[in-house]
């Protein structure tokens, strides 16, 4: 035996590289059938040859049969701390990595092995160098067995705690660059770590929070159960337990199966330790503050988890109350978020507290100051309508009358906001019949009568159905008497309407009621009036010329001198676009009042009207010049105004007018005036014109002028040429 021991040694040590590899072959042949009486004494020579043999196949079989050995074989302290050194100094510039593979097998094979507790207090720090460099390694089956070694370390090893800390680092590292199979056994050699030395919770539990929705389902799961099985060992009033919560609780909300199964599991074991309850709270409490980090977060998959971890938090704590203002302000954040999953997720959550602490989220959305509100408007009402639909989900009966109170207060504080959320809120409030008093249902028909929404929906169809019940409740015949009887207190509440700007909910009223209901009286006539007359408001006056003009026909009891009045007030020049718009919002008024018969052109006003409109005539815009043109048509076939030599001079400097609907429309205009003269039996007042006339539209290039020339020439044909005391000269200058 000592010969054939002999023998291999210097068969291992040959300067012959043919020889060293024989010995090797040789050694694998007989490792392989598990024939290894006396090979153990040939550990020294073979560690040897793996730490530093030139020739990369030699050191690869030799770390083969060294494994065979190490798998197979009990091993002394002295061989323990050879073969650790072997690692340290060796593995770090191994170039092949079968051969730093094998290495890894190798000390995971030793530590299987060992079970004497002073061999790993010896050999300790540089165990762990060199575990920690294999975790470290590029090659993933390298980092696979690494975790393993951990894992394996954890169990013989009664002094891991003191070595735990130093793995961290690597694996948290390899969570971001290796493959998802890698990053699974990764995070499973995370769980001992956390188990033996809690604090490292600290630098553990928030990064795999990080890391959760870029990974993979079973690298989630496995992130589960990690963390799952940490919080069972780890005491619930440990400093760092809160830590944990959140990758249990995303789980809960992952889409996977299996995963969510695994997390509701671990959550159920939880719950059923005694103290729990009362340290998820004092959890709840030391979270608050990341949530709301994390809820500004750039990231949107953070923000998303973010509003899924505040979800859960709110469905489980026992008191909803707790942190709510925090929680609050979250929520009205999310509630304005980009992403639609952050968004749902955050309106889940404002139904739950609505269910059971409505009262005090709506007191904490009425505190909020009115620039807050408005600047967050769209936000923060969509909190409250689903504050209120949990409200009234779970409170079938009687209602708190506070927390109705407020509903109405914040609908009123919300009537500004043009959203159909508000809309929503108003018919689960008025449809469920809650017991809202009389008194706060006349606020609800002021914030309905308000709302606005867009005409291609059905918002208009909605807002009138909800108007109807409100009549019924309060006992009205129909929502045209209500509104009659309610009209003036809902818009006396803020002041003059010279005051009222776009944004007040009186004008909002008004253009509902005056725009799209068309009740216009005398009474919401002379609102307008005013709106127009004294409202320093551009914005306001150019719309409620708009209501009247849309509305013109359904006038009712007006007086026709008011209207005249701020008809001719409006169209005046003035200098600027705002004052060049609303000129030609109030020509067309005043033509839509002419055409509808609620203003009249007769010989007590006809001066007035042709001197206020002849200027327009020449107006920069379009539309203004059009109607200038057909009201003093109107004008000319009243009577006879006293500037009618202008009236007529002005109307032919148009006839080569830019555009062609101007143009056709004085030609329009003044044929059927003189077909309107001549048979009221008066042709003569054309006679200075007429020539100048018919030569403008001969000259004319556009088919249809030609036409018009035609048809005027023709109607002037007709009369007696010799009573106009035309000279001959100028009758063979029309006939050419």
């Amino acid at each position: 035996m000592e010969a054939e021991r002999n023998n291999w040694c210097q068969q291992l040590e040959s300067d012959e590289k043919s020889v060293r590899r024989a010995a090797l072959l040789d050694l694998k042949k007989r490792a392989e059938r598990k024939d290894l009486d006396g090979l153990p004494y040939l550990l020294e020579p073979l560690v040897k040859i793996v730490s530093g043999d030139k020739v990369d196949s030699l050191r690869e079989s030799a770390s083969i049969v060294l494994l065979f050995l190490t798998s197979h074989q009990k091993i002394n302290s002295q061989q323990f701390q050879d073969i650790v050194n072997l690692t340290v100094e060796r593995f770090e510039v191994e170039p092949a990595e079968e051969v730093r593979l094998t290495l890894a097998k190798i000390i995971h094979s030793v530590v299987v092995n060992q079970s004497i507790q002073a061999v790993y207090l010896e050999n300790l720090d540089k165990l762990t160098q060199s575990v920690k460099l294999m975790v470290r390694d590029r090659y993933g089956e390298v980092v696979k067995e690494a975790c393993d070694i951990i894992i394996c370390l954890s169990e013989k090893n009664d002094h891991f705690r003191l070595q735990a800390d130093f793995f961290v680092e690597p694996l948290m590292q390899n969570l971001k660059t290796q493959p998802m199979k890698v990053r699974v056994m990764c995070v499973r050699a995370l769980e001992p770590i956390m188990i033996h030395s809690p604090l490292t919770i600290l630098n553990i539990a928030p990064d795999v929070e990080k890391f959760w929705s870029d990974s993979s389902p079973a690298l989630k799961l496995a992130m589960v159960q990690t963390v799952g099985k940490v919080s069972q060992e780890v005491e619930s009033d440990d400093q760092n337990f809160h830590l944990l919560l959140p990758v249990i609780l995303l789980g809960r909300c992952n889409d996977f199966i299996e995963v969510s199964e695994e997390a509701e599991t671990f959550w159920q074991l939880l719950q059923n330790q005694s103290e729990f309850i009362r340290q998820f709270a004092k959890c709840f409490s030391k979270l608050i503050l990341k949530l709301l980090q994390d809820a500004e977060n750039w990231s949107n998959d953070m923000r998303i988890q973010t509003a899924q971890l505040l979800y859960q938090f709110v469905r489980e704590i026992p008191d909803r109350k707790l942190e709510l203002s925090t929680v609050m302000e979250i929520l009205t954040f999310q509630s304005g978020d980009e992403q639609a999953s952050v968004r749902n997720w955050a309106w889940r959550s404002a139904r739950l507290i609505g269910e059971t602490c409505a009262e005090e989220a709506l007191e904490w959305l009425s505190n909020r100051k009115q620039e807050e509100i408005e600047a967050n408007s769209s936000c923060d009402l969509t909190i409250y309508s689903h504050i209120v639909h949990g409200f009234l989900l779970a409170t079938q009966s009687n209602h708190p009358p506070r927390t109705l109170d407020l509903c109405v207060q914040m609908a009123v504080k919300f009537s500004t906001t043009k959203d159909i959320s508000l809309l929503e809120c108003l018919e689960s409030l008025v449809e469920k019949d809650v017991g809202i008093s009389a008194e706060r249902m006349n606020q609800l028909v002021s914030v309905a009568l308000s709302l606005e929404g867009s005409k291609k929906s059905d918002f208009s169809s909605r807002q009138m159905s909800l108007l109807e019940k409100m009549a019924v409740r309060l006992e009205y015949p129909n929502v045209e008497t209500m509104i009659q009887q309610r009209l003036p207190a809902l818009l006396t509440s803020e002041g003059e309407p010279g005051q009222w700007t776009t944004t007040s909910p009186s004008w909002s009223i008004l253009q509902f009621v005056a725009g799209d209901m068309k009740m216009i009286d005398s009474y919401v006539f002379d609102l307008l009036r005013q709106t127009i007359s004294s409202n320093p408001n551009p914005e306001v006056k150019l719309k409620s010329f708009n209501i009247l003009t849309g509305s013109m026909e359904h006038l009712q009891s007006i007086d026709p001198a008011q209207l005249q009045t701020i008809l001719l007030a409006s169209v005046k020049w003035k200098p600027g676009r705002s004052a060049s718009v609303l000129r030609s919002s109030a020509a067309l008024c005043a033509y839509a009042a002419i055409h509808h018969r609620k203003l009249e052109i007769i010989p007590s006003n006809v001066n007035i009207m042709a001197d206020s409109f002849v200027d327009l005539v020449e107006d920069e815009v379009v539309n203004t010049r059009l109607a200038a043109i057909k009201i003093l048509q109107h004008c000319l076939f009243a009577g006879r105004p006293t500037n009618l030599d202008s009236i007529l001079t002005t109307l032919m400097g148009r006839l080569n007018d830019v555009s062609k609907d101007v143009r056709q429309g004085v030609m329009t205009g003044l044929r059927d005036v003189f077909i309107h003269w001549r048979r009221q039996g008066s042709p003569y007042v054309m006679e200075k014109k007429f020539t100048d006339l018919v030569r403008v539209l001969s000259r004319d290039d556009d088919l249809p002028s030609k036409t018009f020339a035609d048809g005027i020439l023709q109607s002037m044909l007709d009369v007696n040429l010799d009573q106009m005391n035309i000279s001959p000269e100028k009758l063979i200058e029309i006939v050419q």
